[in-house]
């Protein structure tokens, strides 16, 4: 199987890398400069046509979104265990936090990084970010609660959900001061062996 990764730090595109890294599979990486004009290209575009990443190249056919690779990845390579089988009980609530994190926990995060960091200061809603944080908490609350007395979010068994949630987790680690056991969720992701490979660069 032939897979390319088109890819930046700093993105969602460290979503399917990682999970790429924890499968320990061969992969080409492409690196995209977004500010210097790469993905806005005629032949990207062909492949993305928002000009944006994550991309994921298998034989030929085109993925955009960073939950769909990680969801196609682990039950394709099933027997690496990133996912539970369907007929698995943990699957149930394995598909929550793969929902959960693009549905719920993302958005708020990103509107507060949104109107506090990317957008010019003109651009900005006053109000707009400490009301997203507050919507963001509340979802950080519900990650805190599940998480407690368990490994991961499926208890003693990392799987593609961990980096789905973790992962975004990372957006903003300041929002974690006061949920000791998200510090400590996060930090355990970070030790992983693939997550330091996918992000030495």
């Amino acid at each position: 199987m032939h897979i390319t990764l088109h890819y930046s730090p700093g993105t969602r595109a460290i979503r399917p890398r990682w999970l790429l890294e924890e499968l320990d599979i061969s992969y080409d990486l492409k690196r995209m400069d977004l500010n210097g004009g790469a993905c806005n290209k005629p032949e990207y575009k062909a492949i993305h046509p928002l000009g944006q990443v994550p991309a994921l190249e298998i034989n030929g056919q085109i993925q955009l979104e960073s939950g769909a690779m990680l969801h196609w990845l682990a039950d394709h390579y099933i027997a690496s265990e990133l996912a539970p089988t369907v007929g698995d009980p943990t699957r149930i609530n394995y598909e929550q936090w793969m929902f959960f994190t693009p549905g719920t926990l993302e958005p708020p995060a990103f509107y507060v990084i949104l109107h506090s960091k990317i957008l010019p200061k003109a651009q900005r809603i006053e109000d707009f970010a400490p009301w997203a944080m507050q919507r963001y908490l509340q979802s950080v609350e519900v990650v805190d609660h599940a998480l407690d007395g368990k490994t991961y979010l499926l208890g003693e068994r990392f799987t593609a959900a961990d980096i789905m949630v973790g992962s975004t987790l990372m957006w903003l680690p300041d929002a974690l001061l006061d949920f000791p056991c998200l510090q400590e969720y996060v930090n355990r992701l970070k030790e992983r062996k693939a997550f330091i490979r996918a992000t030495k660069d």
